[in-house]
């Protein structure tokens, strides 16, 4: 074990250089440097998919495999470095680097195209991408070619599993959200007005970001076109968000990013480069973001807590709002256009139209071109309301120019493995909600980093929730919204 750790340390140290080159270019870099900068990124890809599937490195497998009597965290370990070597060795190097250059220059033209409204100039790169990883499902074992790219992401699920819970999702959902029509609380209730200055936006994300436990010594807060998280190394956590004068999405948008960034800062160093110091899964990965944004971000606790810090930030904005009122602000629920700023309730509607496009792409060959108009289709069905352009539309996301198909799914399954933590939490941490109300949110990170942080992929999905459903968080919904 002690070679293959010793190993998988240099591919470490390539991931880092390769995020920070990533970082970079969505944060900082100027325009003008995209062509040199796709080059370094496909180059620096190529290096880090022959380090992985090296004759060398084969062979430290193999001998770790035939070891006498393996330990159970051992076979374990073994089980998921075989799965990632199975992984990196199926793709061929030349196919590697390709696409490292063609989601480069795609993510550069993306970022253009939504701040024009040009879609046009995106949609070749989008087919192009497609094209490649319609490729790159030729080149696994999957029943279907989607259940292929879900697989990258969680390798728990496939589509006819997703497919299901999502359909049990969508109807619980509906009946929901009907009743909280009815309701009218969180309907009717006024969003607050702006301005809010954009440094004072930045100081209550950083305020709330500290809260949580984001040590400032080890990230950092930037903007990008899309909010984003990244690990640069285990100590260096780079987070990212968006700001606008006319609203505060920044704060749950940073909430949300600072759910990954504390996942990746609590994983157990003495595994760097190993499976055992990465994710559980996306899926995973999305209820830790999920669940500081929603489950605490938004909670009634919450509101009560960051009340007083809100007024004296804003005080024009909150003049005459009270805890409850700002508890059904952050709740406001009416359907949106944009994913990123949507309502809970209403969230995982802009998930379910991802992954049904998706689906209709690699299993029923649907192309870019007929995206825009299959986009509004379903947005009309399933939230009644039309983009009126593409910026709006399916602009309105980067997860396709980075070559991320299969990604979305894991935002709603996310969600479900979320709602089986809160209940985990209530009855491990029963007064959770009075340790909010202090500002003291240690005691729910340290239950969060004992159960999931600090098991890296020793552990499965199932291990932490058992057979995921649709039951524990459509009741932790019916709790926040029913009287």
């Amino acid at each position: 074990m002690k070679k293959i750790k010793t190993y998988l340390q240099e591919y470490s140290y390539l991931k880092s250089i390769q995020s920070l080159l990533h970082w970079d270019m969505e944060t900082m870099m100027p325009s003008g440097a995209i062509d040199d900068r796709a080059k370094r990124l496909s180059y620096i890809q190529g290096k880090i998919h022959a380090h992985i599937t090296s004759p060398d490195y084969k062979v430290l497998l193999k001998e770790f495999s035939l070891k006498k009597k393996l330990s159970s965290q051992e076979k374990i370990l073994l089980k998921e470095l075989e799965w990632d070597y199975e992984l990196n060795f199926a793709l061929p190097p030349e196919y590697v680097e390709e696409l490292s250059l063609a989601t480069s220059h795609a993510s550069h033209v993306w970022a253009k195209a939504k701040k024009n409204n040009d879609l046009k100039s995106y949609l070749p790169h989008l087919q192009k991408l497609i094209d490649l990883k319609r490729r790159e499902t030729t080149y696994y074992k999957a029943k279907r070619p989607y259940d292929a790219l879900i697989k990258l992401h969680d390798k728990e699920f496939t589509s006819a599993q997703v497919t299901k819970l999502f359909k049990e999702l969508k109807d619980g959902l509906i009946k929901l959200s009907n009743e909280v029509k009815e309701d009218g609380r969180f309907v009717s209730v006024r969003d607050l007005k702006g301005p809010f200055p954009i440094e004072d936006q930045r100081a209550i994300s950083l305020q709330v970001a500290k809260m949580f436990g984001l040590s400032e010594n080890h990230s950092r807060l930037d903007i990008s076109s899309h909010p984003f998280s990244i690990n640069i190394s285990p100590q260096d956590q780079r987070i990212t968000t968006r700001y606008d004068l006319n609203h505060l999405d920044s704060l749950s948008s940073t909430m949300h990013e600072v759910g990954h960034a504390l996942y990746e800062f609590n994983l157990p160093r003495e595994w760097e480069g190993t499976p055992f110091q990465e994710a559980v899964s996306l899926s995973v990965h999305e209820s830790q973001s999920r669940f500081w944004e929603n489950i605490i971000g938004r909670s009634r606790s919450f509101s009560e807590f960051i009340h007083p810090a809100m007024k004296k930030t804003f005080p024009k904005s909150m003049k005459g709002i009270n805890p409850e009122t700002l508890f059904q602000v952050f709740n406001k629920s009416v359907p949106g256009l944009i994913r990123v700023e949507s309502s809970e309730l209403y969230y995982n509607f802009h998930i379910i139209i991802r992954y049904e496009i998706e689906e209709m792409i690699f299993n029923h060959g649907l192309n870019a071109k007929d995206i825009p108009k299959v986009w509004k289709e379903k947005y009309k069905e399933y939230l009644g309301i039309v983009p009126k352009n593409d910026s709006e539309g399916l602009l309105q996301d980067s997860h396709w120019a980075g070559g991320a198909f299969g990604y979305f799914p894991t935002y709603t399954l996310g969600n479900l493995i979320s709602g089986s933590l809160y209940m985990k939490l209530k009855r491990d941490l029963p007064n959770y909600d009075k340790q909010i109300l202090k500002g003291d949110f240690s005691g729910i990170l340290n239950f969060l980093v004992k159960n999931i942080h600090s098991k890296g992929r020793s552990i499965t999905a199932s291990d932490l929730v058992g057979d995921l459903g649709v039951k524990d968080y459509l009741k932790y919904l019916e709790e926040k919204f029913k009287r």
